[in-house]
């Protein structure tokens, strides 16, 4: 087995710092290359990381003897041709989240995957590196939660809308032509992916969904938003099972985000992860046990995504948050939307 893998990182916005912040202490990952369509920008982001290859153009990074892998951190509407080209390179890729807007583009980027060999992953399961999600997915998947037939995600900012409250640089994520949408796609595949993750991910059968845009000040001139800053989310399973999401970029509500796991033996709640269970003796008593010590977002001996995509890759296994299951995520979004225009739920069966 290698001991380091060589990445090279495509697009050099702001996700691109996050994961060299990830990488630049993993002993295992060596940062070799960047490309960026700004030229300018790549230089300046080669410069603060001490990265030594700026290449001018995707082709000369990808052909690099010494790149094993692939980021690409481009903005989503950018996603489909570097994930593919790496892949046929015979690049590993860690692409980042929304996979795409488009369920088609998810398809031939996971196709390619699949065809040349090399492994996909999806930022879109980061919450799957995270010590509570982990262990309530080993608890609903050993059968100690018994039949886990529900569950449910309530994320609300205050306000948090990128480029107006936060990251007030990257513009586009309100331009629904280049974000493809507003919190439902930008932070929502995170909660849709660890819902599905939980429940065993399971085929999705119809979706329901509602969007809300206008909470809080508008976007300053000359800036315009066409995203939303609200969405719900209702899907069915196959199984009789099923999930709840609400989340929100801009609210006027604080301290009061849950994520719940129904089972018929017992039920788990987040922050901090507790179990409830009936009690021994008396049935209808709940008996509550904190399950992790740990904060939620916990990823110490594991690794985060970025971390977790280099070690499966050095240790020749599937990464831990697959292409294919960010694939069903895509289809779950784009089925909302739709829902969220007509007005009426969306079968995916």
């Amino acid at each position: 087995m290698a001991e380091r893998l060589g990445v090279a990182i495509i697009g050099t916005g702001t996700i691109a710092n996050a994961h060299m912040r990830s990488l630049e202490h993993h002993a295992p990952a060596c940062v070799v290359g960047v490309y960026d369509v700004l030229h300018d920008r790549a230089e300046a982001f080669a410069k603060k990381w001490n990265i030594e290859v700026v290449a001018s153009d995707l082709d000369k990074i990808l052909h690099r003897s010494d790149v094993d892998a692939v980021i690409v951190s481009t903005p989503p509407f950018a996603h489909m041709g570097p994930t593919i080209a790496a892949l046929e390179a015979g690049k590993h890729v860690l692409c980042e989240k929304p996979f795409a807007f488009d369920p088609a583009e998810a398809v031939k980027m996971t196709e390619a995957s699949e065809r040349t060999g090399k492994h996909l992953a999806v930022a879109s399961a980061r919450q799957r590196c995270w010590a509570a999600s982990r262990k309530a997915q080993e608890l609903a998947s050993s059968g100690e939660l018994g039949d886990v037939y529900h569950v449910r995600s309530s994320a609300f900012r205050f306000r948090g809308r990128p480029g107006i409250d936060i990251l007030r640089d990257t513009h586009w994520f309100i331009d629904h032509a280049r974000a493809g949408g507003g919190a439902l796609i930008d932070i929502g595949v995170y909660q849709i992916d660890a819902l599905l993750w939980i429940l065993g991910n399971p085929k999705v059968t119809s979706v329901l969904c509602s969007t809300r845009m206008g909470i809080g000040s508008p976007a300053p001139a000359p800036l315009v938003q066409d995203v939303e800053d609200h969405a719900v989310v209702m899907f069915t399973c196959e199984g009789g099972k099923s999930g709840i999401l609400e989340i929100t970029w801009s609210s006027n509500m604080s301290n009061v985000n849950q994520f719940l796991v129904f089972g018929t033996k017992a039920g788990l709640k987040f922050s901090p992860l507790t179990m409830t269970a009936p009690g021994p003796y008396n049935q209808l008593r709940p008996v509550e046990q904190k399950i992790l010590d740990v904060t939620d977002e916990d990823t110490s001996g594991f690794g985060d995504v970025s971390q977790q995509f280099v070690d499966a890759i050095l240790a020749g296994k599937v990464p831990h948050t697959p292409a294919r299951h960010a694939l069903e995520v895509t289809r779950v979004m784009e089925a909302a939307y739709q829902s969220a225009k007509t007005g009426h739920a969306v079968s995916l069966a």
